[in-house]
């Protein structure tokens, strides 16, 4: 099995982990879901957007780059919300 360097990257930290994968394909499956669950912990802690990039490296040569966000924006009830 292929070992793959999962490269997480925003502005508050950086981790890298290595580990095995049948495929290219899910070793980004567990990538987007490592950071998916920061950018999570992240809005839930009151962060309104935030980013996480990750790379995955196999061999030494970068396979893939990505990037995961989320935002989250109040919306206005109201009558001039359209409601």
């Amino acid at each position: 099995m292929p070992l793959y360097r999962i490269h997480l990257i925003n502005s508050d930290f950086e981790s890298v982990e290595e580990f095995d994968y049948p495929s290219l394909e899910d070793a980004r499956k567990g990538a987007i879901i490592a950071a998916t669950a920061i950018v999570s912990e992240s809005a839930a802690q009151g962060e309104p957007t935030t980013a996480v990039e990750l790379q995955l490296y196999c061999d030494g040569a970068r396979v893939a780059r990505h990037v995961v966000t989320l935002s989250v924006a109040q919306l206005i009830i109201g009558k001039h919300s359209g409601d």
